[in-house]
């Protein structure tokens, strides 16, 4: 099971994204102005998203 965390004070929304582009399964979506998980289950632990987030912002780990 994967959990992953998204700190929205860090976050810096739609007006950043780089770990919504990253994401190869889509898995880290916009919604409006956010950043939200779509289907934590399809996340395969690649990590991508924590590298390319400027602000530390995302952690994602096996739970």
């Amino acid at each position: 099971m994967v959990k992953i965390t998204l700190d929205y004070e860090k976050c810096e929304g739609a007006d950043c994204a780089e770990c919504v582009d990253v994401c190869p399964i889509e898995v880290l979506i916009i919604d409006g102005e956010n950043i939200v998980i779509r289907d934590v289950d399809e996340c395969i632990l690649c990590e991508v998203c924590m590298g390319v987030c400027p602000n530390g912002a995302v952690k994602v780990e096996e739970d």
